[in-house]
């Protein structure tokens, strides 16, 4: 993962956030971030490779297709991003591989998902296996399905509820997230590099 940023907190200057957030229902549900050292991701050193393929479907059954092609994997989204393109940034991390995916709308029957992982080992090529999966579940799925986004909570623009949703996170996960300004807010990075916020708190814990 990423590292945390320092702000006014005096904490230890590099620090990764797990987020592990309660089964709150709605956008405002709270959440607890356990930091841990940086430094525990250093062994994840391979590098980024990338592999792009376009489909001649939609944004929405693309999208859903992403989503069913990673859990087939036993892979969680982490992040699911909204950019003001219309495009989505997609991160995910199962502890033995991380990654982030791009889908962009070419034309509105066609997107082009480009996909970026790091993992421990590369026996063969994680990323052309899932564009592989995604195609074999856009075969598969229904006309006019959507993400699900019942297990996700909503990332806003700012830190206030009444903001644009920019994207949502899955409870649980690990993302690069510190204080905000913001009493009770915390800001998070988003695939793109840019900054959202949801409402919740950091605890420094054992890292075993």
């Amino acid at each position: 993962m990423g590292r945390v940023k320092q702000t006014w907190q005096p904490w230890h200057p590099v620090l990764t956030a797990l987020l592990l957030l309660f089964g709150l229902s709605g956008c405002t549900g709270l959440g607890a971030v356990s930091a841990i050292p940086g430094a525990m991701y250093g062994m994840v050193a391979n590098q980024f490779s990338g592999e792009e393929e376009s489909f001649a479907y939609n944004m929405d059954m693309t999208l859903a297709a992403t989503q069913q092609a990673l859990l087939e994997m036993q892979i969680d989204i982490d992040i699911v991003e909204i950019r003001n393109d219309g495009s989505y940034g997609i991160a995910f991390d199962n502890n033995k591989l991380e990654g982030k995916i791009s889908l962009s709308k070419q034309t509105p029957t066609l997107t082009t998902v480009y996909i970026r992982v790091r993992t421990l080992t590369r026996k063969e090529s994680v990323e052309r296996v899932i564009i592989q999966m995604i195609g074999a579940e856009l075969k598969k799925l229904p006309p006019g399905v959507h993400l699900r986004r019942g297990k996700l909570h909503n990332l806003r623009a700012k830190a206030d509820i009444h903001s644009r949703r920019v994207g949502w996170y899955r409870p649980g996960a690990r993302l690069d997230a510190h204080r905000s300004m913001t009493k009770g807010w915390l800001q998070v990075k988003m695939p793109s590099g840019k900054m959202a916020y949801l409402k919740g708190k950091i605890n420094l814990g054992e890292t075993g």
